[in-house]
């Protein structure tokens, strides 16, 4: 079993405690000792002098299902010191599916977690989880499933409540995931299927996840004028389901709803104080990213995007569709704040990294028509970017004690910076730069606190016997340096990632 000895390390074990001087020494998978450790003969020994040495940090809100399959090597993720991604989130997971459902659902997840050369080979939960497994990805995963994806594996696409069969048949399909690894359900309530579920299917969903301690982690019905009711509904949801609750990428949306994050905090410290178990994620970014089919309106989508598809091509249908697209634009900042990620075909590969309002003005459409006209011809693998978030806000969330980091981290041809360098940015710009904690809290946020929530016993904390999961990093340099125009420039300051003591980066 091959041993790492680590001198010299400034050691911050995850729980917000001082940091202190140690050695730790790393034994086959575990952490074995942590103190003065004299070398022996045999051992690997990295000189930590100067350097922070923390866990591994977790991603609690990560789309990488695919990812792990098509590239295992994750360098988006390793480089930037993530140890463990949580996938299956914003009610879309790639499983569990059926045999007729397998297009339907790659289309479905396609803005968030891209595609893949050849049809879904798994149909179970377990299957997939399985699968991406033998791939032998460098960070390990966990999962939740996605209630969008059991709503489409039960009813479909369809605008509608569930008969009570069906709530059962959703319920013991849920159940089931759960027996096979998911650590709980995840909420969309902005995508189809999901968002046609209404209070009382979310409750029911969420009291199986209760049965088995999981977690539901939810992106809101509302991250806009109605953040306040979003809450309020998860509030429903939990009181009765008896849950937990994360509520995902918590943040205002647009201009005129910045600063409602004040009123959202003072919301979720109240429930919190009623007894109720309620933390959020964040990703450190001003712009948030997700399919552009986010700009129609949700019910142009029942029946799927062969449904929708034929909406945009009935005259008084797509006038209606029109005129709601127009509507959300202008709530997300209007053409000149959205720029286009990845597209699906060669022919329109020029839009990538572009904002909509130079794509206009090459269609010589308006936003409205552009938007509506590349999901017609594109279809809902499109990616965009939306800079429709406040700096102020983004400062005042990361302060709370209930906040963990996330990438919401999306792959495509021009992707959100987020993906390669949301911890980094966390540590660099707002810890050391902007002073918004202390490096020992900051920590405890991106690993303690997440595997927590988690149930992730073996890992978050530098302890003997735990995980051996680690980052090695400079605290004076740690950053992000890519941009929106060149997302993919690897962060700087992190030295090495050790996964289950399996040195997966090194840079020096």
């Amino acid at each position: 079993m091959s041993k790492t000895l680590i001198q010299n390390a400034k050691v911050y074990d995850g729980t917000g405690n001082k940091a202190f001087l140690a050695d730790v020494l790393i034994d086959g998978e575990r952490i074995g000792r942590i103190g003065a450790i004299p070398p022996e003969e045999g051992w690997e020994v990295v000189d930590a002098k100067g350097k922070a040495l923390s866990p591994g940090f977790i991603n609690t809100h990560s789309h990488m299902e695919l990812e792990i399959i098509k590239h295992p090597s994750l360098d988006s993720v390793i480089q930037q010191g993530i140890t463990t991604e949580i996938l299956g989130q914003d009610g879309s997971s790639v499983a569990p599916l059926t045999d007729s459902l397998v297009q339907e659902l790659a289309d479905n997840m396609a803005p968030l977690a891209g595609t893949l050369d050849t049809p879904y080979p798994w149909r179970s939960f377990g299957d997939y989880m399985r699968i991406a497994a033998d791939h032998k990805p460098a960070a390990r995963f966990e999962s939740l499933v996605g209630h969008g994806t059991i709503r489409m594996n039960v009813m479909g696409n369809d605008n509608r409540e569930p008969a009570p069969q069906e709530m059962k048949a959703m319920q013991d399909l849920l159940a089931r995931c759960m027996e096979e690894g998911a650590k709980g359900l995840s909420f969309g309530l902005i995508y189809p299927p999901g968002s046609y579920g209404n209070t009382r299917e979310l409750i029911e969903m969420a009291k199986v996840v209760a049965r088995y301690d999981g977690i539901i982690m939810v992106h809101m019905r509302n991250e806009k004028g109605k953040i306040l009711e979003s809450i309020d509904e998860m509030l429903t949801v939990i009181k009765e389901s008896g849950a937990r609750l994360q509520i995902s990428h918590l943040k205002a949306l647009g201009q005129p709803n910045w600063g409602k994050v004040h009123p959202a905090l003072e919301k979720i410290e109240e429930l919190r104080k009623m007894g109720l178990d309620v933390t959020f994620d964040q990703y450190p970014w001003t712009a948030a990213c997700t399919g552009l089919k986010v700009c129609a309106p949700q019910w142009a989508f029942e029946g799927g995007e062969q449904g929708f598809q034929a909406r945009l091509n009935d005259p008084e249908q797509y006038a209606k569709v029109l005129e709601e697209t127009r509507a959300e634009i202008q709530v997300r900042g209007g053409a000149e704040s959205i720029l286009i990620a990845s597209v699906a075909t060669e022919e329109y590969a020029w839009m990538a990294g572009k904002k909509m309002d130079e794509i206009c003005r090459k269609l010589k459409m308006e936003v409205g028509e552009a938007v509506l006209h590349i999901l017609q011809h594109e279809g809902p693998a499109v990616i965009a970017i939306y800079f429709s978030i406040s700096e102020e806000d983004v400062k005042f969330v990361m302060q709370s004690p209930y906040h963990c980091v996330c990438t919401d981290g999306i792959m495509g041809a021009h992707p959100h910076p987020r993906t390669y360098a949301s911890f980094p940015r966390f540590l660099g710009t707002y810890v050391r730069e902007e002073g918004v904690m202390p490096l020992e809290e900051a920590i405890r946020h991106i690993t303690s606190e997440p595997a927590r929530r988690l149930r992730l016993w073996d890992r978050g904390l530098i302890r003997e016997g735990m995980s051996a999961d680690l980052v090695l990093f400079d605290p004076d340099t740690i950053r992000d340096v890519n941009s929106y125009l060149e997302p993919d420039i690897p962060p700087v300051g992190i030295h090495r990632v050790w996964v289950l003591g399996q040195l997966r980066y090194a840079r020096d």
